[in-house]
């Protein structure tokens, strides 16, 4: 009976290490997968429509702002199908904030109220004198 309780292999470094590096192995895998598949497209909206807004009214009911063709539509999105609300004027929407060129970084900085790379304080906080 001692002899088979000796046989059972306990786990070691070796196990905890080899554990470690086949985790790593498998998000670099991950990563470098979304990278290539971002890199063609894959996920991307592409075509002539577009979607401008979304509200989430509840976990699972949503309106969206789509727009396509120069139009704007207003749509229910939920657990039946999708349903047309209103048709929209595109030139009355008000214009979303320029955000694309923006760094995590600089956003964080803002958000924390910090120069971000020397572009001066932010907007919504008051200058100080000196």
């Amino acid at each position: 009976m001692g002899d088979s309780a000796a046989q059972i292999p306990g786990i070691g470094w070796e196990s905890l290490a080899l554990s470690f590096v086949s985790l790593g192995v498998v998000c670099v895998l991950a990563w470098g997968t979304l990278r290539l598949l971002a890199g063609r497209g894959i996920g991307k909206a592409s075509g002539a429509i577009r979607v401008v807004a979304r509200c989430p009214l509840e976990p699972r009911r949503s309106v969206f702002v789509i727009e396509t063709a120069g139009r704007c539509f207003l749509v229910g999105v939920g657990d039946g199908p999708m349903a047309l609300l209103a048709e929209l004027e595109a030139d009355k929407l008000p214009k979303a904030p320029e955000t694309a060129g923006l760094r995590f970084a600089d956003v964080l900085a803002r958000l924390l109220g910090r120069d971000p790379a020397g572009k001066g304080p932010p907007a919504d906080l008051p200058v100080k004198p000196i």
